[in-house]
């Protein structure tokens, strides 16, 4: 179904449940992890529903500054702000009566919650710069992987908005919990990706095999996809042995899983014992290596990396600031 694979039961019931929730023209509030393909369920979810060329509109709430939202999502008049040079459309003029897709809806200021609660209770908005009420007919689809039962106690997350969203729920399930799904996404993604780079599709031999079907995938879809890119990319019509797997994993999540990837207790005092060793230095660098895996697996989103290191959002800026290496 619209490019969800799988033949897990967990599969199999989210797309009964996108089935059953696409022909009924209410809200649907999509949870799940960072990559675990929750824009893939709106997609079909507005693909099951709506008539054919039906707008779909897409906008990360992460992604844009908190200045630039309400003009982008309901549009402004012309010298609304600065740089307003003509009136522009917003994405629900855009979506018309099709669906718009809010990705990470928790990261929406509480401001802009309030007016967003006023478009799903009677269909109006208005234009930044204007005072003329606009209606729209727009289906509305929002996506977090943030808990937002926790952020409306928290008091960042509106009670009455969570519960006009939560119409519908959908939790998308973790990669780690769909078993032999982890085998089909790399056929289905070794063999499309070979297509694209005109390549013999790589092979894994046994134990790379194994590896794979242990590993747990902590980057979910997008991980996997990305592994494949690089694996197809070195090594086209190859076959892949374990340590070539294992350069492409995270190293905590293989040791976890029985890969041997982190260092054993012979690495770790032959690196004591040698005369440059400097505690400060190889956790600084492993600081490093976490932080930008993070930006990897959050593509660049900075909240959404604070989240996966555990850190709020301020340290991880102050971080990177430290860890900027200056210009020589």
């Amino acid at each position: 179904m619209f490019g969800i694979i799988g033949q897990s039961p967990a599969i199999t019931a989210l797309r009964n449940q996108i089935g059953m929730y696409a022909v009924i023209p209410f809200p649907v509030l999509i949870e799940g992890e960072s990559g675990c393909g929750k824009e893939l369920v709106a997609a079909a979810i507005q693909k099951l529903g709506s008539k054919p060329g039906a707008p779909f509109r897409t906008l990360n709430c992460a992604a844009i500054s908190p200045t630039l939202i309400e003009p982008t999502l309901f549009g402004h008049s012309k010298g609304a702000f600065t740089g307003a040079a003509s009136a522009q459309a917003g994405f629900f003029e855009d979506a018309a009566d099709g669906t718009l897709f809010l990705d990470e809806i928790g990261e929406l200021p509480l401001e802009l919650q309030t007016k967003l609660l006023r478009v799903l209770e009677n269909g109006e908005y208005q234009r930044v710069g204007e005072t003329e009420t606009r209606k729209s007919r727009a289906r509305i689809i929002a996506a977090t992987n943030r808990n937002l039962r926790d952020a409306v106690k928290a008091g960042t997350f509106r009670s009455d908005l969570y519960h006009r969203l939560n119409v519908f729920s959908i939790l998308v399930p973790p990669l780690r919990e769909l078993g032999q799904d982890k085998l089909l996404l790399l056929d289905h993604f070794r063999a499309y990706y070979a297509q694209q780079i005109k390549q013999t599709p790589f092979e894994l031999d046994p134990q790379a095999l194994q590896c794979w079907e242990r590993y747990s995938f902590p980057g979910n879809t997008r991980e996997l996809r990305n592994i494949v890119i690089r694996l197809a990319t070195k090594y086209p019509g190859n076959t892949v042995n374990l340590a070539q797997l294992q350069d492409e994993l995270d190293p905590l999540e293989t040791s976890a899983t029985g890969g041997q990837k982190t260092e054993n207790r012979k690495q770790v005092f032959d690196r004591l014992l040698a005369d440059n060793f400097s505690l400060d230095q190889y956790l600084h660098e492993q600081e490093d290596y976490y932080i930008a895996a993070a930006l990897e697996l959050a593509s660049g989103n900075i909240s959404e990396a604070a989240r996966l290191l555990g850190i709020n959002r301020t340290t991880l800026h102050s971080r990177l600031a430290a860890h900027v290496k200056p210009n020589t």
